[in-house]
């Protein structure tokens, strides 16, 4: 079993009586009938439908914990702020708690059905306190006091961001931030958008997304000669922008890229790129 610390995932906190109704208002996902012992992938869209953040929520107790990009926890917490109004919800920092991950040293990625997977995965306490996040894709997310929490190892986060990126679960940061539409990111599959839970932030163009099919781009693997950048521009011949990347392991990049464009050369400047995988149906 590998672990580690995730320093690049960071933790925002929702209490008050109207916390859960609240994040059932802003996000995709249904909150609201979220259980103690569950947690989801959501996210938080512009009202042109662009994800701003994508997280995942657990409860705790009689709050809320979300887990999102730690570049982004402190604008998601301005930006929702404005929204609480007379609402009885307060947001703050939980700096105090850390996200590690362990995953078994031989699973394989994770093969992503066609059919969406359930809005929600079980969320276990541990003896040390922690929040054992039981994530579909079968590693495991640990939520709680960081110094109850593995120790950052890089060569392990390496592994997990591979896995991640090879099994097509994609976290936006501050460099992709409301780039996207929900389906260009996998989100309609991996569990992360709930269609019938009603009216949320950004809820019309995505469900017009889904059901209309408008959405001309999304999730593929390139592997590249150097290490690339999040945000980075993918090419192709004609020298037009045709995709940008949305995670990295070392020379693995997850991009979001047009349907078009998948089968054909793509470059990052002057540099081919080779496709190794992608989940744009041919």
């Amino acid at each position: 079993m590998i672990a580690s610390l995730l320093p690049t995932l960071g933790v925002l906190r929702f209490s008050g009586k109207d916390a859960r109704q609240f994040l059932h208002n802003q996000l995709s996902n249904d909150i609201q009938n979220l259980q103690q012992n569950q947690a989801c992938y959501a996210s938080y869209n512009t009202p042109q439908g662009r994800v701003t953040a994508t997280m995942i929520v657990v409860p705790q107790n009689d709050d809320l914990l979300m887990i999102i990009a730690q570049d982004l926890c402190e604008t998601l917490k301005k930006r929702l702020t404005m929204f609480v109004l007379r609402s009885q919800v307060k947001i703050e920092m939980a700096d105090h708690l850390g996200v590690a991950f362990r995953l078994p040293e031989t699973v394989s990625p994770f093969v992503l059905p066609d059919t969406p997977l359930i809005t929600h995965f079980a969320a276990e306490t541990e003896v040390s306190g922690c929040l054992k996040l039981l994530l579909p894709h079968g590693g495991a997310l640990l939520l709680g006091e960081k110094s109850a929490l593995p120790p950052f190892d890089e060569n392990a986060v390496q592994q997990w961001q591979t896995f991640e990126i090879q099994s097509g679960f994609a976290w936006i940061t501050q460099a992709t931030s409301n780039l996207f539409v929900a389906q260009m990111l996998n989100l309609h599959r991996t569990g992360g958008i709930h269609f019938k839970k009603g009216c949320y932030v950004g809820q019309e163009v995505i469900a017009r997304s889904q059901y209309i099919g408008q959405v001309k781009r999304g999730l593929a693997v390139y592997q590249s000669e150097t290490p690339l950048n999040v945000g980075d521009e993918i090419l192709d011949s004609e020298n037009h922008v045709v995709g940008n990347v949305v995670n990295v392991s070392g020379n693995l990049n997850l991009c979001v890229i047009k349907h078009a464009a998948v089968e054909n050369a793509v470059f990052h400047q002057t540099l081919p790129l080779t496709l190794i995988k992608s989940w744009i149906a041919k």
